[in-house]
């Protein structure tokens, strides 16, 4: 199976919609973390990058582009700590978002990813090949951004 033009596109999109909420809420907004909810819409942003690159480079047995740091703030299984983010640390997530989603792309068409490491997520769908990671990807993102619109209503 290969993916189509549009996969791509539809991950674009979502990324550009993620980076509308870290260009228009205060660092102040994005570190608040609701009354009911876990977590915060940084938290939401930076997890999808971090997602995005153990589903397919990882379980691809590829080196991730971030670092391991990144990785282990946010993870799945992990809580944003209680601090104010830098205007620093919030364009370094925007160029990551856009980096991340290109680089992707570009490494999908070079066939980078020969292999995969079978995968069965929380939501119940086992990922066996990294085109099962891409699709599975853009649904895990638009989960978090119903996440970040809801949590922007409490901001």
């Amino acid at each position: 199976m290969s993916l189509t033009k549009q996969t791509f596109e539809l991950h674009k999109a979502t990324r550009l919609r993620l980076i509308e909420f870290l260009e228009k809420l205060s660092p102040e907004q994005l570190a608040k973390i609701p009354n009911g909810f876990h977590n915060n819409v940084l938290w939401n942003i930076a997890h999808c990058i971090v997602t995005q690159q153990l589903l397919c480079y990882k379980l691809g047995n590829i080196t991730p582009l971030i670092t391991d740091e990144f990785i282990e703030t946010y993870r799945k299984g992990t809580f944003p700590k209680e601090y104010l983010p830098t205007k620093e640390e919030i364009n370094n997530i925007k160029e990551l978002l856009i980096s991340t989603q290109e680089q992707l792309k570009s490494d999908y068409e070079k066939g980078i990813f020969q292999q995969y490491n079978t995968y069965m997520t929380s939501y119940g769908f086992e990922l066996t090949c990294i085109e099962d990671a891409i699709n599975f990807n853009n649904i895990h993102e638009s989960m978090h951004l119903g996440s970040i619109i809801a949590l922007n209503y409490f901001l």
